[in-house]
């Protein structure tokens, strides 16, 4: 039997909009196949992004380049998903799925391979570069798009699995490189993990699409051009909260592991604790997304940033492992919880067909304000030698996303604009 053999349509829906698919007698509905490869390739590419949490120490070790020369690697590429994601997510709205995931694939895989090569520190950053500008970026606005329109009654719930597949990667495939770092060393790790990237997006890839076909689903120009000047400015309020809610997330995310371990003395106590947060976080995007199909996107995004922010203040003044795995276990669902909630608003605020290109425009400054609080992390690390002021001032940066989330409420402008 081939996978086309238990993949058929949902008959209660017209033939042209497919959605709703749903496991049922022994067979798969492509919507959740649509589904599950959107999640795998989400935690490949979140993954992919952590790796340098793991990998800072020995190459640190080995190449002699400072904890802040390493944190603007991540820093770049991060940087690199902002830009690509504003292009690509534009393109996702025109151009065929196929071609997108097909760039995608090669761009997240080669820069892992070339990784394993590198002596220097530019060819270092010009991987993560393209790692975000040309790989992972490429894939994140379909990822979310064409699941969503699977289920549109359950949007928040798909959008939470999805995300979540993002969290789980965040901390198994670092765990999974910390081991293979011990067992080949660091560049025999990087060559491992880039082959595995490439035989598992062949393998799932292919099964990603819309209900209605290889495209995005079309929509009426009157509808664009009466609903654009409230898009622009909800879209805008969205990416300022984007960028102080990722500058929050940004220190924790990079140094964590790091953070924990020097607090520990051990660094297998700050992998587990890096493990511990995306393991709750993946809980954390599931429940954040039921919740917001509930309570409504916006509140839901304020309710996982106050999370996120709490946490983030409370960590450097724990001096203990179990109480330090606690909080990482928390933190881990609010931050989490903020990306769904985030994509969820954006979709809630424009119109179908121009999701990809709004996506893309609030993530491109959601990743600057990820690279700004990676670096500034590794940076006041580096003059202070103490990770205090860096977690401090991600602090400050969680109230003032928690503020602009309360204006963007006070405005009213964040609304249903299409039921599609």
């Amino acid at each position: 039997m081939t996978v086309q053999d238990t993949i058929r349509p949902t008959r209660a829906l017209p033939r042209d909009n497919r959605a709703g698919g749903r496991f049922a007698g022994g067979t798969i509905d492509r919507g959740a196949l649509v589904v599950a490869a959107a999640t795998v390739t989400m935690a490949l590419g979140f993954g992919g992004l952590g790796l340098i949490t793991v990998f800072m120490k020995p190459m640190e070790a080995d190449l002699g380049w400072s904890r802040a020369d390493l944190s603007l690697a991540y820093g770049l590429s991060t940087t690199g998903m902002a830009l690509g994601g504003l292009f690509w997510g534009r393109l996702s709205d025109r151009l065929d799925v196929r071609l997108l995931l097909i760039l995608g694939a090669i761009g997240m895989a080669g820069p892992l391979l070339l990784m394993s090569t590198v002596r220097s520190l530019p060819v270092f950053y010009v991987a993560h570069l393209i790692y975000g500008a040309c790989g992972f970026s490429t894939l994140y606005a379909p990822l979310l798009s064409t699941s969503g329109e699977w289920y549109p009654q359950r949007r928040g719930l798909v959008m939470g699995i999805v995300t979540a597949g993002g969290a789980a990667g965040q901390g198994l495939l670092p765990l999974l490189s910390s081991f293979l770092i011990a067992a080949l060393g660091w560049r025999f790790a990087f060559t491992a993990i880039g082959c595995t990237f490439m035989v598992a997006l062949a393998l799932v890839l292919p099964l990603l699409r819309w209900p209605q076909g290889t495209r995005a689903p079309s929509v009426n120009l009157a509808d664009v051009r009466d609903t654009a000047t409230s898009e622009t400015l909800t879209v805008a309020l969205l990416a300022c909260a984007a960028f102080l809610c990722c500058a929050c997330m940004g220190v924790p995310v990079v140094h964590l592991a790091n953070f924990v371990g020097g607090i520990c003395g051990s660094a297998r106590a700050g992998v587990a604790s890096l493990v511990i947060a995306m393991i709750f976080g993946a809980a954390g995007r599931v429940c954040c997304g039921v919740i917001a199909d509930r309570i409504g996107a916006l509140r839901a995004y304020a309710l996982a940033s106050a999370i996120q922010a709490a946490c983030v203040f409370i960590f450097p003044l724990l001096e203990s492992s179990v109480p330090l795995m606690m909080l990482s276990a928390v933190f881990g669902f609010g931050f989490a919880g903020n990306m769904t909630c985030l994509s969820l608003c954006v979709r809630q605020a424009v119109l179908p067909k121009r999701f990809g290109t709004a996506l893309g425009a609030v993530m491109m400054i959601a990743w600057a304000g990820m690279a700004a609080g990676g670096y500034m992390g590794g940076l006041l690390f580096d003059l202070s030698g103490s990770y205090t002021a860096s977690f401090d001032l991600a602090a400050v940066a969680g109230v003032m996303n928690l503020a602009v989330i309360s204006a963007i409420g006070a405005t009213r402008n964040l609304r249903p604009i299409s039921a599609a």
